[in-house]
This record gives structure tokens, sequence and C-alpha cells, in this order.
């Protein structure tokens, strides 16, 4: 009985591993130039897996044939799923050389912030990792699944520090966990303002 539960396990495997979806789509080149292309949309046993795309995005266009991405080799990529329209930036996360397949959350002319949530195996939410990046291109890094809220307000404060009339609304804000997404949106849209 045990051999028929493996070999069952890894037929369903080899089977899910050759049944992706592709789907319209584009990527933009480090020198700017767009390529359309198809994407391969990555499943897990749920579903379509989105968070496979921090790390990489597997494209089918007529000048590459297959081929994989990784965040260092292009600067944006984008698609058409389910009428949905997704795309994804590479950008940094914790250092300049640690970059990652975000999503836009805001995209400001003074500021912008880019997100990536994930969640384990089970679908529970881990944390959302936000890039808050500045028009100059400085940018920090924050994680609502590691900082305390404290740290979180202490560090958004510190970032945008040349904004002497968001320093107090950022003191206002961060109260609470479920709040922190409203939060971030008022204070992007002040400074994006003032």
């Amino acid at each position: 009985m045990k051999h028929y539960i493996l070999l069952f396990v890894l037929l369903t495997s080899f089977i899910y591993s050759y049944s992706q979806t592709t789907v319209p789509g584009y990527y933009v080149t480090k020198t700017n130039d767009t390529i359309t292309a198809q994407i391969k949309i990555p499943k897990s046993i749920f579903g379509v897996d989105l968070s496979k795309f921090f790390f990489k995005v597997e494209i089918v266009d007529s000048i590459n044939g297959n081929k994989k991405f990784k965040p260092n080799d292009i600067k944006s990529f984008g698609f058409l799923y389910k009428e949905i329209n997704y795309i994804f930036f590479s950008k940094p996360t914790i250092t300049e050389n640690n970059l990652r397949f975000l999503q836009p959350f805001i995209i400001g002319p003074k500021t912008s912030i880019y997100w990536f949530h994930t969640v384990d195996q089970n679908g529970i939410p881990l944390g959302t990792f936000y890039t808050f990046e500045k028009a100059d291109g400085t940018y920090t890094f924050l994680s609502t699944g590691v900082l305390s809220l404290s740290k979180f307000r202490e560090s958004l404060k510190e970032f945008y520090k040349d904004y002497l009339e968001v320093q107090q609304l950022i003191d206002k804000r961060f109260q609470n966990k479920p709040s922190i997404k409203h939060d971030i949106i008022e204070i992007v849209q002040a400074v994006n303002k003032s």
C-alpha cells in the first residue's frame, strides 16, 4: 500500500510540474526594451502561486525562446491573468544588491512603495514586505512580519525625515497591525502631496 501512495504522489507531482499555464505579457530589459512574451504562471498544489515570482519569472518569446529571468536580469515584467493586470518590478529589498520582483503598491512623484505578501504552504500569512523608494532612488525596506509597530514607525520617520509635516502623521499611525496597510497609504499620499 505504501508503494501505491508513493507512486500516486510522484505521478501527481510529475503531472503538475508540466501543467503550467502561459499568458500573454511582456518584460522590460535593462536597456528599456519592451519584449512581448508569454509568461508562465507558477502553480502549487493549491492553485496559482504568485509568490514564486519573488525570485524569478519564466518566459517564452520569439527572441530568447524559453528563458528564466531573475530580478538582476530585467527591470520589470507584466501580464494579464483572469482579467487582472499584474506588474512586477525588480527592486531592492534588504540591501541594494538583494533584488526581488515586487508589485507596486503606490507609485508617486516623490515616493513609491513596492510590496510582496508571503504565505506558508497552508496559505497562512507570514508577513508583508515593503520597499519604500524616493524619487532620488533611495529606499528603505520594512516587513510587517519582523518589525514591531514602534520600530516600523521609527524607521519610516527616519526615512521621511525631510518631510516635517509627515512626521506628526507618522507618530499618530501604526497603533495596531490591522491598520498598517491603511496607515502606509495615508503617509505615502501625504508625502506625495507635500
